[in-house]
């Protein structure tokens, strides 16, 4: 798995790639409508992106203590 979490950015970046790539699937097989896609695919990347924020404000915190 290190392989791919490398090649992908990351362990954040794989897993949310993993669930855009199974929200898209659900979505052609229309076991979903779009309004719900985009829901998820919002929830998703911005969890992410929350994620990475945090992560990054605390690396900078530490360097100031």
């Amino acid at each position: 798995m290190g392989k791919l979490f490398d090649f992908c950015g990351g362990r954040k970046t794989t897993f949310a790639l993993l669930l855009f790539i199974a929200v898209t699937a659900i979505l052609f097989l229309d076991k979903c409508d779009f309004n719900q896609f985009s829901n998820f695919v919002i929830w998703v990347f911005g969890s992410y992106m929350i994620g990475n924020g945090v992560e990054h404000v605390g690396k900078g915190l530490a360097k100031k203590t």
